[in-house]
C-alpha cells in the first residue's frame, strides 16, 4: 500500500501548495492591472503542473483503489488503462515547464509551437495504450484477474518516462544560462535525474513506491524557488520604476530650470533691442540732422534683425524637435555665400576689432545646397565666436576640398573649419552643449549671453545634411569647429537683377494687395511704389475676389494675399478666385504674404491653390526678386 498512502500525502501537498498559489494569483493578477509588476510566465505555468500533478495523483489514487477492490475484469481493465496512460504525464509536464522557463520572453505563438511538438511522442503513447483492450499491447487481464505485463510496457511505457526525462534533462544542460535562478536549474536538472531513477525502479519493484512523495518534495522546493523569484522580480521592478521616476524627475527638473533660464534670457535679448528700436524711433521722430536720423535708422533695421533671427531660431528649435525640418535645395555660389557671411560677421567684429581671417580654399565655384540653412550654421558658429572672443581677438573661416568615401563625380568633399582664441569651453560644458536652452557663464557676463539655442539648431542642420561636426575647446585658449559634408556641384545661375539697380523691371506691374493691418498695408504699398509698381488694395478676402471679378480680363499682374483676415480669409479668396472660369483667374500668380512659419502651414497655402510663400516681416530684395520672377514675359 505504499503507492498509494505515498500518492495521498503527495495529494495532500498538492492541494495546499495549489490554494497557497490560487491566492497568490489573484494578487498578481491585481498587481499586473495597476501596473506595479508584469506578467510572469513562469508562475503561470508552474500553476499549470499543480493541476496537472494532482490529476495524475488523483488517477493513480484512484485506479489504484479500483484495481485492488475490482471484482468485475472490464473496470479493472479500464482503470489499468487510465493509469498506464497517465504514467508519463508528470515528466512530460515537466519538460513543457522546463520549455516555458528557458523560453519565457518568446511570443505565446512560438510557446504553443514548441509546446504542441513536445506533446507529440505522449500522444501517440496514450492513443496506444487506449488500444490496449484490444491488442493487449501494455498489459494483459485473464477472466481470472491474472495480470500480465505487455511486450510494450517497458519499452514503450516506461521508455516514454525515459524519453521525457531525458529531454527535460538535454534542454536543461543546453539552456543552463537561461534559466534563473541558477538554483532552478540545479532543481529542473535533479528532478529529471530522480524520475529516471525511480524508472529504473519500476523494472525491479511493482508500483512507484516513494515516487510521488519524492516528487511532493521537489514541488515545494520549486515553490520555494519560484517566490524568490517573484520576490525578486517585484523587487527589480520596484527598483527600476524608482530609478525611471527619479530620471524623469531630474530631467523634469533640468528642464524647467534651463526654460527659466532661457525665459530670462529671452526677456533680456528681447527688451534690449527693443529698448533701441523705441528710443531710436523716438530720437529719429525728432532728429531734424537727416545723416542722424539714417544712422538711427540703421541702427533700427539692426535691432529689428537681431529680434527677428531670436524668434526664428525658436521657429527653427520647433521644427526640428517636431521632424518638420525640410531643407530647400537650390544653387548657392561662393560670392553670394561669402557676401552673406562678411554681411552678418563684419558689423560684430568691428564693433570689437577682431581681426577676421576668411579663406576658401576648396576651389568650388557653385555647389546645390538649401542657402538660407547653409549660411545659418556659419552665421550662428562665426556670431557665437565674435561673442565670445575678446577685443583685439582673431577668428578664422577656412574651408578647404577633401576626399572622403563616397565622393563621386558631380559631389565634393568639404571641410570647413571655424577658429577662434575666445575663452574656450570647460570640458564639462561641451558634454551637453548641443542640449538646447544652455549656456555655459563666461567671465564676459551678459554682453555674451544668449538663448543657448544656437548650437543645438547648427548641429541638427548639419546631420539633416549629412554632414558631421566636431569640437575642440578649451579654457582660456579657444575653439574650434570643424565641419564636413558631401555637397552636390551645381551650374552658376544667371545673374539677377538688383533692387538698387533694376526698379524699372516693376515698373507699371499692376499688383493687387489684400491686406486687413493698415500699417501692413502702408509698409507694403510703400515697398511696392518703390518699384514703381501700381498698387490696388482689398481690405479682407470677400473683397479682393469681388475686385478681381470686376476687373477686365489679365488687369493683375499679381496678388499679394495676407492668410488671416476677416470676412474672408486669404486661402478661401483664393479658392474663389480660381473657380471664376477665367483663363487669367487661374493663371495669375497669388503670393501668400503671412507670419505663418511652419511648414504644415505652407502646405496648406500651396494646397489652397496659391503660387507660392513670402514671408513676413517683409524682406524687400525678396519681394523684388520674386515679383520679378512672376512677371508676365
Amino acid at each position: 500500500m505504499w503507492h498509494v498512502e505515498t500518492d495521498f500525502f503527495a495529494l495532500a501537498v498538492f492541494l495546499i501548495m495549489f490554494i497557497k498559489e490560487y491566492g497568490l494569483r489573484k494578487e498578481r493578477r491585481l498587481k499586473q492591472r495597476t501596473g506595479i509588476i508584469r506578467q510572469d510566465i513562469r508562475s503561470d505555468a508552474f500553476y499549470l503542473v499543480l493541476i496537472f500533478s494532482m490529476v495524475s495523483a488523483l488517477i493513480d489514487i484512484i485506479s489504484s483503489s479500483a484495481m485492488n477492490g475490482a471484482k468485475n475484469w472490464w473496470f479493472y481493465e479500464i482503470a489499468m488503462t487510465i493509469y498506464v496512460v497517465s504514467m508519463p504525464l508528470l515528466a512530460a509536464t515537466w519538460v513543457g515547464y522546463a520549455y516555458v522557463l528557458i523560453h519565457q520572453d518568446a511570443t505565446p505563438e512560438k510557446l504553443r509551437k514548441g509546446l504542441s511538438v513536445m506533446l507529440i511522442p505522449y500522444i501517440v503513447y496514450a492513443c496506444l495504450v487506449v488500444s490496449n483492450p484490444v491488442t493487449n499491447l501494455f498489459f494483459k487481464l485473464s477472466k481470472t484477474m491474472e495480470y500480465k505485463r505487455g511486450i510494450l510496457f517497458m519499452p514503450v511505457g516506461v521508455g516514454s518516462i525515459m524519453l521525457y526525462s531525458g529531454m527535460g534533462l538535454l534542454l536543461v544542460l543546453i539552456y543552463w544560462k537561461r534559466i534563473t535562478p541558477r538554483f532552478h536549474a540545479i532543481l529542473l536538472t535533479t528532478f529529471f535525474a530522480i524520475t529516471a531513477a525511480f524508472t529504473w525502479v519500476q523494472l525491479a519493484h511493482p508500483g512507484w513506491l516513494i515516487i510521488n512523495a519524492s516528487y511532493a518534495v521537489i514541488y515545494v522546493w520549486c515553490d520555494v524557488a519560484i517566490e524568490d523569484q517573484c520576490r525578486r522580480a517585484l523587487y527589480q521592478e520596484i527598483s527600476r520604476k524608482n530609478e525611471e521616476l527619479k530620471v524623469a524627475a531630474d530631467k523634469a527638473e533640468a528642464a524647467a530650470h534651463a526654460k527659466t533660464e532661457f525665459l530670462s534670457r529671452m526677456s533680456h535679448d528681447i527688451r534690449t533691442p527693443m529698448n533701441a528700436i523705441i528710443g531710436l524711433t523716438h530720437l529719429a521722430k525728432t532728429e531734424e540732422n537727416i545723416q542722424t536720423i539714417r544712422e538711427d535708422l540703421n541702427k533700427i533695421d539692426s535691432s529689428s534683425k537681431f529680434l527677428l533671427g531670436l524668434i526664428n531660431d525658436i521657429l527653427d528649435l520647433s521644427k526640428i524637435e517636431n521632424g518638420e525640418m525640410t531643407l530647400h535645395e537650390g544653387p548657392f555660389t561662393r560670392e553670394e555665400f561669402q557676401n552673406s557671411i562678411q554681411t552678418v560677421i563684419k558689423p560684430l567684429i568691428d564693433e570689437k576689432q577682431i581681426d577676421f581671417i576668411f579663406e576658401m580654399r576648396c576651389g568650388v565655384d557653385c555647389i546645390k545646397v538649401d542657402r538660407l540653412r547653409f549660411s545659418q550654421i556659419f552665421f550662428n558658429l562665426l556670431s557665437n565666436a565674435a561673442k565670445f572672443t575678446p577685443t583685439g581677438g582673431t577668428i578664422e573661416f577656412i574651408s578647404e576640398r577633401i576626399h572622403p568615401e563616397g565622393e563621386t563625380e558631380g559631389k565634393v568633399g568639404m571641410r570647413m573649419y571655424v577658429r577662434d582664441n575666445g575663452i574656450g569651453m570647460s570640458k564639462e560644458f561641451q558634454k551637453h552643449m548641443y542640449d538646447p536652452f544652455l549656456q555655459e557663464r563666461s567671465e564676459l557676463g551678459d554682453r555674451a549671453r544668449g538663448t543657448g539655442l544656437g548650437l543645438p539648431i547648427v548641429k541638427s542642420l548639419v546631420e539633416a545634411m549629412n554632414g558631421t561636426i566636431k569640437v575642440t575647446s578649451e579654457l582660456g585658449k579657444g575653439t574650434e569647429f570643424v565641419i564636413e559634408m558631401l555637397v552636390e556641384l551645381a551650374e552658376r545661375p544667371r545673374k539677377e537683377q538688383d533692387v538698387s539697380t533694376g526698379k524699372d523691371g516693376l515698373k507699371d506691374m499692376h499688383i493687387l494687395l489684400v491686406e486687413d493691418n493698415e500699417l501692413n498695408i502702408y509698409v507694403a504699398k510703400a515697398i511696392l511704389e518703390q518699384f514703381a509698381c501700381v498698387v490696388y488694395v482689398a481690405n479682407n478676402g470677400q473683397e479682393a475676389v469681388t475686385k478681381f471679378a470686376e476687373s477686365t480680363e489679365a488687369f493683375y499682374d499679381i496678388v499679394l494675399m495676407d492668410v488671416h483676415m476677416p470676412v474672408m480669409n486669404g486661402m478661401e479668396a483664393t479658392k474663389r478666385i480660381r473657380e471664376l472660369g477665367r483663363k487669367d483667374a487661374k493663371a495669375v500668380p497669388i503670393i501668400a504674404m503671412t507670419a505663418d512659419a511652419f511648414d504644415e502651414e505652407k502646405k496648406e497655402i500651396l494646397q489652397a491653390g496659391m503660387t507660392c510663400h513670402m514671408p513676413k516681416p517683409i524682406d524687400p530684395p525678396l519681394l523684388y526678386q520674386t515679383l520679378l520672377q512672376y512677371k508676365k514675359c
